[in-house]
C-alpha cells in the first residue's frame, strides 16, 4: 500500500522493488529521490523504461492507491511527463518545436505551489550537440527544487558535470560479447562510463569499414577536441 503524504513541505519519492506492470518478465528497481535524479547509459540499456515505470506507479498509487512495488512513499503529484514525442505535420511543428512546447508546459506548471513530478526522456534531442547540451542544462536548472522533482534521462555525458550540483546521478549498462550485447536493466549509481552505439553496428551487421571508421573518428574526435576529415 503506497503512502501518500499530504502537504508535504518538500518533494521526494521513495521506492523500493518497483517495476513496469505491462512487462512480463520485469526488473525491480529501487530509488531514493530527494532532489531531482539525471540518467544516463547506453541505447536500450532501460532508461526509458525506468522512467515510465516511476511515472505509471506515481498514478496509480495516487488513483487506485496501489503500485507495482515493494513499497512507495511520496507527496501527492501533480505528474508530467515529456517522453515518446513525435513531429506534427498537421500542425506544422518540427519535432524540436514539440519538444520544447512540452518542456514549456511543465515549467509553466513548475511555477506554483503544489509538489510536481515531471519525467523527461532524451532532454531537447531535437538540435544540434552544442545548443542541445547548453539548452538542457538550463531547462533542467530552471526547474524549481523546491516543489518539483524531475527525473531526465540523457545521451549527453556532459551534463553529468554539469547538473551534478543539483541533480543526482544514476545509470544503466550493458555487457558487450563477441556477438551479442547482453542488458541486466539494473539502475546504479554514478554516470555512464561506456557507450555502444558503435559497437552496436557491428553486432547488427554493418559492414567492418563503418563501424571501424565511426570508431576511429570517434577516438579522433575525443583526443583532438574536434571532427577530422579525411582525405
Amino acid at each position: 500500500i503506497p503512502q501518500l503524504e499530504e502537504n508535504a513541505n518538500k518533494v521526494y519519492l521513495h521506492m523500493e522493488g518497483g517495476w513496469h506492470p505491462l512487462l512480463t518478465h520485469p526488473v525491480k528497481n529501487s530509488i531514493r529521490a530527494d532532489r531531482g535524479v539525471l540518467l544516463t547509459g547506453s541505447n536500450a540499456s532501460g532508461k526509458s523504461t525506468f522512467l515510465k515505470m516511476v511515472a505509471v506507479n506515481a498514478v496509480l498509487a495516487q488513483t487506485i492507491h496501489t503500485c507495482a512495488a515493494e513499497s512507495y512513499h511520496a507527496p501527492i503529484f501533480q505528474i508530467f511527463s515529456s517522453m515518446a514525442l513525435r513531429d506534427d505535420l498537421l500542425a506544422g511543428e518540427s519535432y524540436y518545436i514539440v519538444e520544447t512546447r512540452s518542456l514549456k508546459r511543465i515549467l509553466d506548471a513548475a511555477q506554483g505551489s503544489p509538489p510536481l513530478l515531471c519525467v523527461v526522456d532524451e532532454v531537447l534531442r531535437g538540435t544540434n550537440t552544442v545548443e542541445r547540451v547548453a539548452a538542457s542544462c538550463e531547462v533542467l536548472r530552471a526547474i524549481p527544487q523546491g516543489n518539483t522533482l524531475c527525473l531526465a534521462a540523457t545521451h549527453d555525458g556532459e551534463l553529468c558535470s554539469l547538473l551534478a550540483d543539483c541533480y543526482d546521478l544514476y545509470h544503466f549498462t550493458e555487457t558487450v560479447g563477441e556477438t551479442e550485447m547482453t542488458f541486466d536493466y539494473r539502475l546504479r549509481p554514478g554516470p555512464a562510463t561506456s557507450r555502444n552505439a558503435i559497437r552496436l553496428l557491428g553486432l547488427l551487421g554493418f559492414p567492418e569499414t563503418v563501424v571501424e571508421g565511426a570508431q576511429r573518428r570517434a577516438e579522433d574526435f575525443l583526443r583532438e577536441g574536434r571532427w577530422r576529415r579525411e582525405k
